[in-house]
């Protein structure tokens, strides 16, 4: 009788011990948890205090929703899309300083090339530009980062390579549009001048 008392309580024992342990493991975890979380929103705290991030949410709205971006595209030689191009850096610098992440950073500078190719087609590009909107598809990216978007981390994350094998096409891509430009607007200048 003693003998199976002390084996039924041992087994309580064991079973009281086992869920001890994973109560105090599921505590641990729910606590590793929340300072995960904890340290996340302060980051996201800071980053959203960050004076580089608040310029890019300027030009965002600046060059997309009152439309700058398109209007100083029509600077001819390119000198607008190199002004466009220009104010995508402070999105760059966040990325790759601030959020720290290499896929981020290769997803802006890919749309921001995107742009910088659409905008150098002469008179066409300016008017696909209106609705590119590359500024604003920048700033949604960082902001997906800042606040922890999975379905943003993913789709950047997912799209990293090509985007740095399509970085390297569109450089070549741009400068063969540049150089045509150019060869162009010489072409149309000295006939102009030939009417003179």
């Amino acid at each position: 009788m003693t003998t199976t008392y002390t084996s039924s309580h041992r087994r309580q024992d064991m079973g009281a011990d086992t869920f001890d342990k994973e109560q105090q493991e599921a505590e641990r975890a729910a606590a590793k948890g929340e300072e995960i979380e904890r340290k996340k929103r302060e980051k996201r705290e800071r980053l959203e205090k960050d004076p580089a991030y608040n310029f890019c949410s300027k030009i965002s709205r600046w060059m997309d929703k009152f439309y700058l971006d398109p209007i100083i595209g029509l600077i001819p030689g390119g000198v607008g899309d190199i002004v466009s191009l220009t104010l995508t850096v402070p999105f760059i610098y966040v990325a790759a300083t601030k959020i720290k992440s290499i896929p981020l950073t290769l997803a802006i500078i890919y749309n921001s090339l995107v742009d910088m190719l659409i905008g150098a087609i002469p008179v066409l590009g300016d008017i696909i530009d209106i609705f590119n909107k590359n500024h604003k598809k920048n700033y949604k990216l960082l902001t997906g980062f800042i606040e922890d978007d999975k379905e943003i981390k993913h789709e950047v994350n997912k799209k990293a390579i090509f985007c740095g094998i399509a970085i390297a096409i569109l450089i070549f891509l741009i400068c063969l549009v540049l150089k045509f430009v150019g060869e162009l607007i010489g072409y149309v200048w000295e006939h102009f001048m030939g009417l003179f």
